[in-house]
C-alpha cells in the first residue's frame, strides 16, 4: 500500500478529506521531523470519517481496557477486564468489551471519551507542524466508536485544543523555545546537584540526542510536565536547550541491538552477556519496543516469546510486516525448547532461535553470525 506525501501544516486538511469522505480504517502517519528526514511514526483511527483514537501504535482491545482502567485508578480493572472478555462475544471487538465493562459500572463513556480526546490532541500536536505521509489502512479493524450513538471527535474541536495547548507551550519561551527542543545536561553543573533523584534523572535521559517528546513518551507523561519540570533546571544552568533540529546525527560507536523481555533478571543478563560488544536497548512490552525500533538504528532484535498481553510472536509478526524492517535479524528468545516452537517462530518470521537458559558466549556468537559492522569487526575476530 502506497504512502502519500502532505507538505507542513498540511495535515489538517488531509484530515477534513477523509472526514468529508466518511472514511474508515487505521491511518499511519510518518512525520518528517528534521533535515535528517527522522521520522515520527503514529496512528489515527477513523470511523465514519472522524478520528475516534490516537497513539503510538494500535493497541488491542484488552490493552486499550487496561490502559484506561490504569488512567482511572480503577484498582479491580483487571479482573473486569478478565471476565468480560470470557462474556464477549466478539473476543477483538472494542466497542463489545467497552459495552460490557461499561454494564459493570467499570467506566463510563464519557470518561473513555475524555481520555481519547486528550490521547488525540497529544498526538496531533507533534504531527501538524510537520510534513509526512500517511497511509489509510481499510483492512484492519479497530471499532471503537464513542458513546451510545457510536459518535466520533470532533475535529475543529481537536485542534482548537491543540492550538491552546500551543498557547500554553509558548510560556515556556525563551528558555524553552519548543516540545521538538534538544535538552543537554552541563556537566559542569553536575556537583550544584543536591538532590540525587534530579541528577540522576538528568544523567540517564538528558544525554543530547533526545527531544523533549522523546524524553515525555520515555516517562510516559505529558511533554507539558517534562517542560515544567525542566524550566526551572534550565534557568539554573543544568540543563542547556538546543532547538536546532538539524543538528548532525551523533556517530554510533557500537551496533545496536534491541532486547525484548519484560523479565527484569533476562533484561540484566543479556545486557551483561552483549553490553561490551553491542550498544543494548532494553524493552519490556510491545509497545515500548515498536516505539524505539521507529526511532533508533536497530541492527538486531532479542524477541522472548512469553511476554503478557502481546506475546513475542505476535511482535514478531508486526515488525515483519513493515517494510523496513524485514530484513532485520530476530532472533527469539524462549524457555521452551519444542520442535512445534521453533517452527511457530520461524512461521511469524524470525531468522534464529536460542532457548533459556543459555550460555552468554553461546548468545555472542550467534548475535555475532547476524550483525555485519565495521564498528565491531575487531571484537567479533577475536571469538
Amino acid at each position: 500500500m502506497s504512502s502519500t506525501f502532505y507538505q507542513k501544516q498540511q495535515l489538517a486538511t488531509v484530515l477534513e478529506a477523509f472526514q468529508a469522505k466518511q472514511n474508515y480504517g487505521v491511518l499511519y502517519l510518518d512525520a518528517e521531523i528534521n533535515l535528517q528526514a527522522t521520522k515520527r511514526s503514529r496512528v489515527l483511527v477513523l470511523h465514519n470519517g472522524k478520528i475516534v483514537y490516537g497513539d503510538i501504535i494500535l493497541p488491542t482491545n484488552r490493552e486499550f481496557a487496561k490502559i484506561l482502567g490504569k488512567q482511572l485508578n480503577r484498582e479491580w480493572s483487571e479482573s473486569a477486564i478478565a471476565l468480560a472478555t470470557q462474556k464477549a462475544t466478539n473476543k477483538t471487538s472494542t466497542r463489545a468489551l467497552l459495552d460490557l465493562l461499561i454494564k459493570m459500572r467499570l467506566f463510563t463513556w464519557e470518561q473513555v471519551e475524555t481520555f481519547v480526546h486528550k490521547q488525540v490532541v497529544l498526538t496531533l500536536e507533534q504531527l501538524l507542524p510537520h510534513a509526512g505521509y500517511y497511509r489509510l489502512d481499510n483492512s484492519l479493524e479497530f471499532d471503537l466508536c464513542h458513546g451510545k450513538d457510536c459518535h466520533g471527535l470532533d475535529l475543529a474541536k481537536l485542534i482548537a485544543d491543540v492550538n491552546y495547548r500551543q498557547q500554553q507551550l509558548s510560556a515556556f519561551a525563551p528558555a524553552i523555545p519548543s516540545i521538538e527542543a534538544i535538552p543537554y545536561f552541563n556537566p559542569s553543573a553536575a556537583d550544584k546537584i543536591t538532590n540525587p533523584a534530579v541528577r540522576k534523572h538528568l544523567e540517564q535521559w538528558v544525554n543530547g540526542k533526545r527531544s523533549l517528546i522523546d524524553i515525555a513518551e520515555g516517562l510516559n507523561k505529558d511533554v507539558m510536565q517534562v517542560m515544567q519540570s525542566y524550566l526551572p533546571w534550565v534557568k539554573a544552568g543544568w540543563v542547556l536547550i538546543n532547538n536546532n533540529n538539524n543538528l548532525p546525527i551523533p556517530k554510533k560507536e557500537l551496533p545496536i541491538i534491541l532486547a525484548v523481555d519484560d523479565s527484569p533478571i533476562m533484561q540484566v543478563t543479556l545486557k551483561r552477556a552483549l553490553s561490551e560488544q553491542y550498544q543494548v536497548l532494553i524493552a519490556s512490552n510491545a509497545k515500548d519496543a515498536l516505539m524505539l525500533l521507529h526511532r533508533t538504528d536497530v541492527e538486531l532484535l532479542l524477541l522472548d516469546v512469553t511476554m503478557p498481553e502481546i506475546d513475542g510472536l505476535e511482535v514478531c509478526r508486526t515488525v515483519r510486516s513493515i517494510a523496513k524492517f524485514r530484513d532485520l535479524p530476530i532472533i527469539m528468545v524462549t524457555a521452551k525448547d519444542g520442535f512445534f516452537d521453533k517452527v511457530k517462530g520461524k512461521f511469524a518470521g524470525s531468522t534464529d532461535y536460542v532457548t533459556k537458559p543459555f550460555n552468554p558466549e553461546q548468545l555472542r556468537q550467534l548475535v555475532s553470525k547476524y550483525i555485519n559492522s565495521t564498528n565491531n569487526s575487531d571484537s567479533l575476530s577475536t571469538i
